[in-house]
């Protein structure tokens, strides 16, 4: 009886928090106007205008000269200096395009050099991060560092050695900074640039000072180019402005003072606005008479205060809180709207999808050029980032309302009361100090990154939303043990990703009856702790478990998980027959991804494994004609991977699958690949056996735009891609033994990229080759990029290579095409002898 009480009592307290909650957000943001239009179900795409502006060359007004005249200025040497490293400084005030600049620089040349790499540095950097992230990029495959600078250097100094690299650093704000990044750049003579930007003066001479250095100064727009950026936002082309709008167009581009940043602010709220007159000179005199004289670049907080103020109130409340990510951080889109749902931004509506209305929310701060596409893979923009300026807006405006706590170098604890978000990111005693006097009881969100050590013990928290704890993706041996056991007191949490981490759980997951994502996709559970009982969480949709055999295995019950969308590295092997049988009950999961590990000891028996793989095969062909969109498969041991039958019978009914992802190596292209309609991207696809009738079965897909495709060996050595073939492929890339691949007319209409590597060291392969092992390349009208990479003995690289130019080069626009042509030759104990890169 009393425990009936007490369970009564507390649904009670968590109903009025929730109704408090509630109350004081809705005073706090005044929500009181009608839901905007989009909300009412209609599907919101990112404007193509927009994404063209941040990502296409062709399409950015005023950048060919720029770009050209730097890579003159990096290439230009006389016969004496021709390998010394060179350094080019790119310097202007916020909003010019420094950014845009360097990385269309470093899209044009890239190709050139050995390693590459583009890292950003902002005004408070952790220089550790940034060079373990350059790390990264140079193709650093060693053990994980710790963060320290002084040995970090070395380190990076040693993979930069005999090595022809070109290195990005953006956004470089003081000489200390500098005189640290300039430690890692070995002089080797081998021809090496570096490109810096920076707002400073100071800094850009001391970038170029000590090298053959060359500053390049960054100017406006001119009046014909402010002209055709903005038309282009608004009208979609440069010269379709109305006669009526001229006058007042003219006016406002004279506002902006050839600032990209600023026109397109403006342009973009003219677009997502009534098309008339009346409303153009209600914005322009918004802009006020003070931007005319202002001498600093004050006058662009106010350009983007029209932009954020014409906002709806759900739309300023998901801006506001990119506030809680660092300058130049990388977004992640998923993550981003997962977030916004948690802390209640998208309001709920029985008659639609929440994860719609995020998406559509994400797509019109794009739109409206409030955030910018980063991340673009296969014509999806996966993450965003926010331009500094903006960030500074973000900032004053989350400061003014008290929606965000950022502890970073700039904190002040004085004058912070009661605090509702917390962005930890970064770690000293002080700021340890600070988070411990901190009152917490009242903190929705708390996110930590990776420069924050010191986490405040899960307990003080009362009504959290959102726990995201992030130390990187790599965890080491003697990682910071977080014990997360106790966490069922946080009834009202909806988001935990944990990352980084050596992690305890708790066994059962009883009270955390609103947890929507639990993400700890790089953990390393303890022990006693891999196995948890998650089958009372029915509001899950995400689940993302470690991919390591150190994972987390579900106990039977995974049916009660009803609500489940994206269920990330379920393994075959360690997860019950039962379990299995049980993934093809969640009718509602849109992404799955299944694996099967390496066993660290006892390798399961073979009956047992293929008794598992029979049912995970009827599983996935019941979720194949529910609502799988996506399917990760990885088997990356081919001794235990599946064989022929699992393949012909997992996916009959394939009606809404949209992606895959196999890795594991199948005899042939799955025959159930022809019923997918609506498939658009295969990811990695890798068979044993490549006939024409498999490409034929890839060719009829009507929906595919990407395409990663191996084999190990083709039977007559010979590929033809017919007329018609591929309709709307974009992006091809083909790796198989050396053979010859024949585009013929009209095959491939819409394709724009195309990567092939061949592999030319079997017996005889290349005496067997005739002529280029590309035909018919310059069938291919929409190309514009194309890599052919050939593997070969030594000796044979040369012969290859120039068959394959002279191909390409009948292609009627192949000046206009970025070409990369590589060989690497292999002597006979299989090491790489020589590579050359044209």
């Amino acid at each position: 009886m009393l425990r009936g009480h007490y369970q009564l009592a507390k649904k009670i307290q968590e109903l009025k928090a929730h109704v408090v909650e509630q109350s004081e957000s809705r005073d706090r943001y005044k929500i009181v106007e009608a839901l905007p239009t989009f909300y009412y179900g209609t599907q919101v795409p990112i404007d193509p205008r927009v994404q063209a502006l941040f990502e296409d060359a062709k399409r950015l007004v005023g950048i060919d000269g720029p770009r050209d005249k730097i890579i003159q200025l990096l290439t230009q040497q006389d016969d004496s200096h021709s390998g010394l490293l060179k350094i080019v400084s790119i310097v202007g005030f916020g909003g010019l395009g420094k950014t845009t600049l360097s990385n269309q620089v470093y899209s044009k040349i890239k190709n050139e050099f050995q390693c590459t790499a583009f890292v950003s540095v902002s005004r408070n950097p952790d220089m550790a991060k940034i060079l373990k992230d350059i790390l990264s990029r140079v193709g650093y495959d060693g053990v994980e560092m710790e963060d320290d600078v002084q040995k970090l250097i070395p380190v990076l100094r040693e993979q930069l050695t005999n090595k022809r690299y070109l290195i990005i650093i953006d956004d470089i704000w003081s000489i200390n900074a500098w005189e640290i990044m300039k430690c890692i750049f070995v002089e080797n003579n081998n021809g090496s640039r570096v490109i810096t930007t920076t707002r400073v003066q100071n800094v850009a001479t001391a970038c170029c000072c000590r090298y053959q250095g060359h500053i390049y100064k960054m100017q406006p727009l001119n009046e014909l180019q402010s002209r055709n950026l903005f038309f282009r936002r608004v009208f979609d082309t440069v010269d379709g402005c109305p006669q009526h709008f001229k006058g007042i167009s003219d006016s406002m581009l004279r506002k902006c003072k050839g600032v990209p940043l600023a026109i397109t602010s403006i342009a973009s709220l003219l677009a997502n606005n009534s098309m008339d007159v009346e409303t153009w000179e209600r914005i322009y005199n918004s802009l006020g008479s003070e931007l005319d004289t202002n001498p600093t670049l004050e006058w662009m907080r106010h350009v983007l205060s029209l932009s954020f103020n014409d906002l709806s109130h759900e739309l300023k409340t998901c801006l506001l809180y990119l506030g809680t990510y660092p300058e130049d951080h990388e977004i992640h889109k998923v993550e981003l709207l997962r977030k916004w749902m948690a802390e209640g931004f998208i309001r709920e509506n029985p008659c639609l999808d929440p994860e719609i209305v995020a998406e559509n929310h994400f797509n019109e701060l794009i739109n409206r050029s409030m955030i910018q596409p980063s991340s673009n893979n296969f014509d999806e923009v996966w993450s965003c980032r926010v331009h500094d300026l903006m960030l500074d807006l973000i900032i004053l405006k989350c400061t003014e309302e008290n929606f965000t706590t950022i502890i970073d170098r700039t904190f002040n604890m004085n004058g912070v009361s009661q605090v509702r978000r917390i962005s930890h990111q970064l770690s000293n005693r002080g700021m340890a100090l600070a988070v411990k006097t901190m009152r917490l009881s009242q903190v929705r969100s708390y996110k930590t990154f990776p420069a924050a050590d010191c986490i405040p013990p899960v307990s003080r928290f009362e009504v959290l939303r959102v726990l995201d704890m992030d130390r990187g993706s790599f965890v080491m041996p003697r990682s910071i043990c977080l014990d997360l056991s106790s966490i069922n007191h946080l009834c009202l949490l909806k988001y935990l990703k944990v990352r980084g981490f050596r992690l305890k759980l708790p066994k059962k997951f009883g009270e955390l009856k609103h947890l929507m994502t639990l993400d700890v996709s790089f953990v390393r559970l303890c022990p006693s702790n891999q196995s948890s009982d998650l089958t009372c969480l029915s509001s899950l949709r995400h689940l993302i478990l470690p991919s390591t055999q150190d994972g987390l295995v579900l106990r039977n019950g995974l049916s009660k998980l009803c609500s489940l969308r994206t269920l990330f590295h379920f393994d075959i092997r360690t997860n019950s027959s039962e379990c299995i049988r049980e993934l093809g009950e969640l009718i509602n999961l849109h992404e799955l991804s299944v694996l099967y590990s390496v066993p660290r000891d006892v390798e399961e028996k073979f009956q047992a494994r293929m008794l598992k793989y029979n049912i995970l095969a009827a599983s996935l062909d019941k979720l194949g004609n529910s609502n799988l969109r996506s399917l990760y498969c990885t088997f990356v041991n081919h001794a235990t991977a599946p064989k022929v039958p699992f393949w012909i019978s997992c996916l009959k009914r394939p009606s809404h699958l949209q992606r895959v992802y196999l890795v594991g190596l199948l005899r042939r292209v799955p025959n159930w690949m022809k019923h997918a309609d609506r498939l658009a991207y295969v990811q990695e696809l890798t068979v044993q056996e490549l006939h024409g009738d498999d490409i034929q079965v890839l060719a009829r897909l009507p929906c595919l735009v990407y395409l990663r495709l191996k084999a190990e060996t083709i039977p007559g050595r010979n590929i033809i891609f017919h007329p018609n073939a591929f309709y709307c492929l974009k992006h091809f890339e083909f790796f198989c033994e050396l053979s010859r691949l024949i585009f013929e007319p009209t095959a491939m209409q819409r394709l724009q990229r195309l990567n092939i590597r061949f592999d030319g060291r079997g017996q005889g392969a290349v005496e067997q080759q005739d002529g280029s092992p590309v035909a018919g390349i310059d069938h291919l009208g929409s190309l514009e990029e194309i890599s052919v990479v050939i593997d070969v003995t030594h000796g044979h690289g040369s012969k290859i290579e120039s068959a394959c130019r002279e191909a390409i080069v009948r292609h009627p626009r192949s000046e206009a095409l970025r070409i990369h042509l590589d060989y690497v030759e292999y002597v006979e104990d299989g090491n790489c002898t020589n590579t050359g890169v044209q």
